[in-house]
């Protein structure tokens, strides 16, 4: 091993994880400086003031800085409960049938005992209980006053200037990448919670934070290559136009850009939200969504990077499928800009004109080689011709149908399962547009019957996979 060239091990290293590229380092002083950028390459923060005492630290020293490529933001923060009883109530449901909660170092083997003894009833540990309830209280008041202090922004905005290296920001909130780090976890255990951005109904939840970022690469020149981020409330847009303009420089550079929007609280609270209230309030703000994207605000954002070769844009994919309109529509997000890079998109719960988005694919038609859509609804022509017309403008690598499409006397669903793949009616869609060329009219009636019965099929899986 000591005669391996710093290439060689370097080399080494881009193929090992964190923990494994640290255990390198223990090796010797030359292991320790050769597999420091492998350690210092991605920044994790989280909405806690230990963390951002991180951020700092690596930030303004000018030997760790530079090694910094990808800034990922965790950004949930933690419910808030009325009583102890509802804290309790919360912990026992939610968080004591996860193993790698139950293993964090925050939780001493009384703790744990505690949780795991006769149904995890809290109450014959009383002295446990009230110090993990005090802590959380600890932490929702840190957490209270790092709002009051504009979400840290002013300290992102110093720390990014520090990093002149960053390529890459990865914004997630609610488990948009799709589970809690361990990280994460660990930095609450003591509190018996996980965050989860709760507060969802009161805040617009992920605007300030995802703000600040945007707002400190703009500031301090970061030329980013990557942008991803979700859930964020659809109130993102309605900032004044100077913020606005600190938006689209901060994308100038981006060539992957990947974001998702909501106009509801979360999928179980739209669900228990439309229950007890009807649709009213979520419809009226996927209108409200609609009508504020009609300037052309998230248009002028995109069209800002001029560079872009990934767009992923998603909107409310926890809304039920019985709420009706759609929170944006293509010709209000993209128009008839033309990206010359663009290879990969992905668009879900918009609507669109056919020959809105027939002209989409039209001008991008040289450069897309994979689509994604889901959830989209044609306000004006037919879903079976806009297919023959992507099948004769396209040529594809991979092409992707998932969900419901609708238009006016149309209503296909194309469910996609985890365990159990496609049903047969979406691989006929996407195997006739894969063919590319002239082709007639797709028939999709011959396989209707089929599709309910895989579609029923599909469900009897989810719930045997999911329990009562």
């Amino acid at each position: 091993m000591d005669r391996l060239s710093v290439e060689l091990i370097s080399a080494i290293c881009s193929f090992l994880n964190r923990s494994d590229v640290g255990h390198l380092r223990r090796v010797n002083k030359f292991y320790a400086n050769v597999g420091r950028p492998f350690i210092y390459r991605v920044l994790h923060l989280m909405f806690t003031p230990d963390s951002f005492a991180r951020l700092h630290a690596i930030s303004s020293n000018p030997e760790l800085a530079p090694h910094v490529k990808l800034l990922y933001y965790e950004a949930d923060d933690l419910p808030r409960f009325e009583s102890m009883g509802a804290w309790e109530q919360h912990v026992v449901s939610e968080n004591f049938s996860d193993p790698e909660f139950m293993d964090c170092p925050g939780l001493d083997s009384s703790s744990k005992y505690a949780c795991r003894a006769d149904g995890w009833e809290l109450d014959q540990f009383p002295e446990l209980k009230s110090a993990h309830y005090q802590n959380f209280l600890n932490h929702s008041k840190q957490q209270d006053a790092m709002r009051d202090d504009s979400y840290y922004a002013g300290r992102i905005a110093d720390a990014m200037s520090n990093l002149p290296n960053l390529e890459r920001i990865i914004f997630s909130l609610e488990h948009w990448e799709k589970k809690p780090s361990k990280a994460i976890k660990t930095a609450y255990s003591d509190s018996l919670v996980v965050p989860f951005s709760h507060n969802r109904w009161t805040e617009p939840r992920g605007v300030p934070q995802m703000l600040s970022l945007l707002q400190g690469s703009a500031r301090t020149q970061v030329k980013l290559k990557g942008l991803y981020g979700g859930i964020i409330d659809w109130k993102f847009f309605k900032q004044s136009d100077a913020v606005l303009k600190d938006l689209q420089k901060a994308v100038q550079s981006v060539q992957e850009l990947e974001l998702e929007f909501s106009t509801s609280p979360g999928f179980e609270e739209a669900l228990d939200h439309h229950a007890l209230f009807g649709s009213d309030d979520l419809e009226s703000e996927i209108r409200e969504c609609a009508r504020c994207l009609q300037d052309g605000r998230l248009k002028d954002i995109l069209a800002a990077a001029p560079n872009l070769e990934q767009l992923d844009l998603k909107f409310d994919s926890a809304i039920p499928n019985e709420i009706r309109g759609c929170p944006a529509d293509l010709s209000y997000i993209v128009g008839k800009h033309k990206w010359e890079f663009l290879a990969d998109v992905t668009l879900s719960f918009l609507s669109s004109r056919a020959e809105d988005l027939v002209g989409f694919c039209e001008t991008h038609a040289m450069t897309l080689e994979n689509l994604a859509i889901s959830r989209i609804i044609l306000t004006e022509g037919s879903w079976l011709s806009t297919f023959q017309q992507m099948r004769r403008l396209l040529h594809l690598k991979e092409v992707k149908i998932r969900d419901r499409l609708e238009a006016f006397d149309e209503r296909w669903n194309f469910v996609w399962h985890k365990n159990r793949g496609e049903t047969t009616m979406s691989r006929v869609v996407q195997e006739y547009i894969l063919q590319g060329g002239d082709g007639p009219l797709l028939d999709l009636n011959q396989y209707v019957d089929l599709n309910r019965a895989e579609l029923a099929e599909l469900e009897d899986l989810r719930s045997l996979l999911d329990g009562p």
